[in-house]
């Protein structure tokens, strides 16, 4: 029986058993990525902090093109010493067929070829010719690398070696890599190999002197403590909100095993670069912004809009929202607000909100400031009760009479050493009146009213007491210092309203609660 096949056979699919043509892979699609601004980094590797560092170099092997009767040639011509290869009798286990494969080894005194002119003899290592027998070959005594050949020196037996595949080679120089020490050829260790904290400081520092940090391109934040400029593309920027880790683990258990805190820590009025875009005030009157009806979410960029823009989903709880009819847009057919672009909250990811009174826990006050003035013995004698009344003084009004603080601020004064001293600083009073408060275990207010009082209508009261206040305690000879008390007391002063402290101390506070004790010198010798 006869079988024809139509066509040439190397054209037809049944010409190569196996499929000589491999199935191609399949390309998948990848979205574009934005390029890493870490220009310090390895291309395509992580974005990172530290320098790449230098890989060790594998030279290639160099690829001769070897034929089947080369490789048999080499085979047949191995043998034990300067002895000529012997050619055992082939062992047939089966009668011979009509069709057979028979190698001749070549002959011992085979003349070699001419060496082409500039290279060497052991150019021709793996060539179809063999040493001359009683004659020493020069590489059978060193060791054959595999980018001279691929097969091992000639020793008392012959046994090749198992070849390792591109996956096993490259692991092999991994692990060389990595258990590498970082030492130097003679035996100092490099200290461009130990990890240092200024150079992974100092090197994206110098990186972002030039650049600017996107913050959606998902990379390393930059290190808290260098100064930088963040465009902010949706996400906030880290100076205002920056996470304890910048990998979150997928489960309570992995980040109990990293033992390390998950947080997120804030700064609303963080301080911006030169060249930032500043922070937009928003007002939606006194319906207040957008926010989840279950969750609470305030509207930002994540949250998307459907219904042709009727509703907008929560990005937190995935809960769907009717658009209020004043926030109303249509969107585009990709789901897109046609005003997104006028639309702050939509675009960035730090915005301010200015709220109705429903979103006020208390009254909105001026600020309010209190000083608190050490005067004891030390500070007395050593003029720094003087130097403090001075400062203040200065602070408060300018040369020309001016009030130097803004509209609406008030301030007030307590002095302390032993006892802590309360002064009512009310505009009718021609001096400022002291009350004395000695009860340093409980601290409480004595004054009502006239602690806080405006700088610029309580002028002449504040000039008279910040003069005469060094005068008054030169005399008192206290040299106890008694901190805490004060500190509660102030505290207890700006309860209700809130504002700032401004304490001095000279000396170690050695009295009352929260005493501290001077260390002895030769303690711990």
């Amino acid at each position: 029986m006869e079988f024809s096949l139509t066509g040439s056979p190397a054209t037809t699919p049944l010409a190569t058993p196996g499929g000589s043509n491999p199935r191609q892979k399949e390309q998948r699609f990848r979205p574009p990525v934005a390029p890493s601004p870490y220009e310090y980094q390895q291309a395509g590797s992580e974005p990172s902090y530290f320098p790449a560092q230098p890989q060790q170099q594998v030279p290639p092997q160099q690829q001769q093109p070897q034929s089947m009767d080369g490789l048999s040639n080499q085979m047949g011509a191995m043998g034990l010493g300067g002895q000529p290869p012997v050619t055992a009798a082939p062992h047939k286990k089966k009668k011979d067929r009509h069709a057979y494969h028979h190698i001749e080894t070549p002959a011992a005194a085979q003349p070699l070829p001419a060496a082409v002119p500039g290279t060497t003899s052991s150019q021709f290592y793996n060539t179809q010719n063999a040493p001359m027998p009683g004659t020493a070959a020069p590489y059978m005594s060193q060791q054959i690398t595999p980018a001279m050949s691929q097969f091992p020196a000639a020793a008392s037996t012959f046994a090749p070696a198992n070849p390792a595949t591109p996956m096993e080679h490259a692991a092999r120089q991994g692990d060389q890599l990595l258990s590498a020490p970082a030492s130097s050829q003679s035996g100092r260790v490099d200290p461009e190999q130990i990890p240092s904290v200024p150079r992974s400081r100092d090197i994206p520092a110098r990186h972002y002197q030039e650049r600017i940090y996107p913050t959606m391109e998902q990379h390393l934040p930059p290190p808290a403590v260098i100064p930088f400029v963040a465009f902010d593309q949706g996400n906030s920027s880290p100076k205002f909100a920056r996470l304890t880790l910048n990998n979150i683990p997928s489960s309570n258990e992995a980040l109990q095993t990293t033992g390390l805190p998950l947080g997120l820590v804030l700064q609303p009025l963080a301080p911006l670069q030169d060249g930032e875009q500043p922070v937009p005030v928003l007002d939606f009157g006194d319906v207040g912004p957008p926010r989840c009806r279950r969750c609470r979410t305030y509207i930002n960029p994540f949250m998307s809009f459907r219904s042709g823009g009727n509703k907008f989903v929560c990005n937190l709880c995935t809960h769907p929202n009717d658009v209020p009819s004043e926030y109303f847009a249509p969107t585009d057919p990709t789901g897109i607000r046609v005003d997104r672009a006028q639309r702050p909250e939509l675009m960035l990811g730090t915005v301010d909100f200015l709220v109705p009174k429903e979103y006020w826990t208390r009254d909105p006050v001026p600020l309010q400031w209190l000083f608190v003035i050490d005067v004891s013995l030390e500070a007395s004698s050593r003029g720094f009760l003087d130097a403090m009344c001075k400062g203040i003084l200065h602070a408060l009004y300018a040369e020309d009479g001016t009030n130097n603080v803004p509209a609406g601020v008030k301030v007030g004064f307590v002095t302390f050493d032993r006892e802590v001293h309360f002064y009512n600083l009310s505009p009718g009073l021609e001096q400022a009146q002291m009350i004395v408060m000695p009860d340093i275990e409980d601290p409480f207010v004595p004054l009502s009213q006239g602690l806080f009082v405006d700088p610029q209508a309580s002028k002449s009261a504040i000039t008279s007491l910040l003069a005469r206040i060094p005068d008054m305690f030169s005399s008192v000879k206290s040299p106890e210092l008694a901190l805490l008390p004060a500190v509660n007391a102030a505290l207890a002063a700006l309860k209700s309203t809130g504002g700032k402290i401004v304490c001095s101390v000279s000396s170690l506070p050695t009295f009352g609660p929260g005493r501290l004790f001077p260390r002895d010198k030769n303690e711990g010798r």
